[in-house]
């Protein structure tokens, strides 16, 4: 029966699609496999067994590592990534079926999504403010607001609204600084205009006081002369 339950050798980069859950499952069978080739075995054995059924690749990341359960915690922790709970639930309550989707396959997908939602026996309290979160991050206009709570993994109402309400302030107060930068013109300023005439004026007096002046014959008009 052992050979039947014996798993292939695991090689999952850690950070492939779904690497979570192909360990999940490979480890699953390969617990079964273990429970019926060795009951009875001693921790060094299965770490050995354990060793025998991992890659090239995988077996570096557990060489050093002295039991069965050193070896099992630190692919745990490789593949098994902490759930963002926020993420999960936007997921699951933004998920709708598709057009070639069936009752059956789009029921299915929601269960599959809300394993990931870590929902936990609450209060009515409790669960309203979680109802109300959800519709709030989910409805809400800015997209950067949503991207920004959605990052969390844990998030309390009062908490997204905070958030929310800080980052609507802040992207407003940019909007306004960057607006009043624009629509500042020094050259349209009243003492800037001013000044610019009267250094106009002052070049012109200069430019007539530097030149001699002309005087016109009164009889034929012609300059006859330069008055020194």
């Amino acid at each position: 029966m052992a050979r039947y339950l014996r798993p292939e050798k695991f090689d999952v980069d850690p950070t492939a699609t779904e690497a979570d859950l192909k360990w999940t499952h490979w480890k699953y069978t390969f617990n079964n496999f273990i429970l019926e080739e060795i009951p009875d075995g001693t921790d060094s054995l299965k770490l050995k067994l354990l060793m025998n059924h991992l890659s090239a690749h995988i077996f570096p990341h557990v060489r050093d590592s002295s039991t069965y359960d050193d070896a099992l915690k630190v692919l745990d922790k490789m593949y098994l990534k902490p759930k963002n709970i926020i993420l999960a639930r936007h997921l699951l309550a933004t998920r709708k079926q598709k057009s070639d989707e069936s009752i059956s396959d789009y029921g299915r997908s929601l269960k599959l999504l809300a394993h990931d939602c870590n929902f936990e026996a609450v209060t009515a309290t409790t669960h309203e403010d979680e109802a109300i979160r959800g519709a709030f991050i989910s409805g809400i206009m800015s997209l950067r607001i949503r991207e920004r709570l959605l990052q969390e993994r844990s998030l309390t109402l009062d908490q997204a609204l905070d958030q929310a309400l800080t980052l609507e302030t802040a992207e407003r107060d940019s909007r306004a600084m960057t607006s009043g930068a624009n629509d500042v013109n020094l050259n349209a300023l009243p003492g800037a205009s001013l000044s610019k005439r009267t250094t106009r004026n002052s070049q012109n007096l200069r430019r007539a006081s530097e030149e001699p002046t002309k005087w016109r014959c009164f009889y034929c008009g012609e300059i006859r002369h330069t008055e020194d």
